[in-house]
């Protein structure tokens, strides 16, 4: 029996911190995510759970390297001095003492050891490194489900290189024991038995399914570096902008472009006969302030909303007798012409607009 270990206790609080990663992130006022994950604890969740694995591999190769030089361990850290001695051949009637890490030795010379082999019939295969693989690649897909499918791919990759090596041994594991009666490993040094070549290819999978996700990523960020240019936005804002319904699931379009910082006409298309629509804006999705609240009409008829003066930023708009129907607006400043005269309602203020017509 091997000594006890601590790590198959510190890899679950490793696992949980990172679950609770994902779980405590960072909300606005309106209680909306505002990031993915909580990066600190992210973080701390990763040292820990990487600390914990290496720790529980170098344990678990030392322990192996031991017994391939035939040195065998006596359990010594079995609690209460009475079942510590009866598990040391020779120890009866001596007193015992505590040692490092609570261990109990004999106050006398230093015990032999002597090497015992299993029992007839009992074999030990060799070392494997697939238990140390093949959880890599579930968290790679774990992760994929999280962040991106590219990630999903990579970890099927990984996962089919760890079942068919695991795979392989087996095969052979089986091969010996048809052939001589029990298992004879090619190896039970797990240095050797380590397979040096997988290290590389793991990491060259994860190293590319996380350079194509992050890939935009790094665009965008490098994007944003570029000063913006002054002047007029390059898309060509609408001095009346249009909007159409024809369903009662959507618009027929999911962003609406309109002048910035000047009122507007708004010119709704109610292409869905003998069903009521109207078009509400309000300044997010979830509806704290409203910006503007149409007037409904019952398809097919048309509609010239006269919207008041909205800020430059995105809003939200949906349709109030089927919220499913929404979409971003852009308010957006226009490259030019003169905007329209006329007073129009102040931000906030409902304007039913003008009357439908047939």
């Amino acid at each position: 029996m091997p000594g006890p270990s601590r790590w198959p206790f510190v890899v679950p609080i490793g696992a949980a911190i990172l679950l609770f990663s994902f779980v405590l992130v960072p909300r606005d006022a309106q209680n909306n995510p505002t990031q993915a994950l909580n990066a600190p604890l992210f973080v701390i969740g990763m040292i820990v759970t990487i600390v914990a694995i290496l720790g529980w591999l170098r344990d678990a190769m030392r322990e192996w390297r031991d017994t391939e030089h035939g040195v065998h361990e006596p359990a010594l850290a079995v609690a209460g001095g009475t079942a510590a001695a009866a598990l040391m051949p020779g120890t009866s009637g001596r007193a015992l003492v505590p040692a490092h890490r609570g261990a109990m030795v004999a106050l006398e010379a230093e015990p032999e050891f002597v090497a015992v082999e299993p029992p007839p019939g009992v074999h030990m295969p060799g070392p494997s490194p697939w238990p140390f693989f093949l959880p890599i690649a579930a968290t790679v897909m774990l992760f994929g489900f999280i962040f991106s499918s590219v990630l999903i791919v990579g970890g099927l990759i990984l996962a089919v290189i760890g079942l068919g090596g695991w795979l392989r041994d087996a095969w052979k594991e089986w091969q010996s024991t048809e052939a001589v009666g029990h298992v004879v490993p090619e190896t039970r040094d797990p240095v050797k038995a380590w397979p040096k070549r997988l290290g590389p290819i793991f990491a060259g999978v994860i190293a590319i399914s996380l350079l194509i996700v992050l890939a935009p990523l790094g665009l965008n960020y490098l994007n944003s570096l570029t000063p913006a240019s002054a002047g007029p936005t390059a898309a060509a804002v609408p001095e009346v902008p249009e909007i159409s319904a024809s369903t009662a699931t959507s618009f027929d379009t999911g962003t609406l472009l309109v002048p910035a910082g000047r009122p507007f006409d708004l010119i709704f298309h109610n292409n869905h006969e003998g069903v009521p629509h109207n078009v509400r804006i309000d300044d997010s999705p979830a509806g704290a302030v409203v910006i503007f609240d149409g007037e409904e009409i019952t398809g097919i008829a048309d509609i010239t909303y006269q919207v008041p003066a909205i800020d430059e930023g995105d809003y939200y708009f949906l349709c109030r007798v089927h919220p499913n129907m929404n979409g971003t607006l852009q308010a957006r400043p226009e490259s030019g012409g003169a905007p329209p005269a006329g007073p129009r309602a102040s931000p906030g203020a409902p304007s039913p607009g003008a009357a439908p017509s047939p």
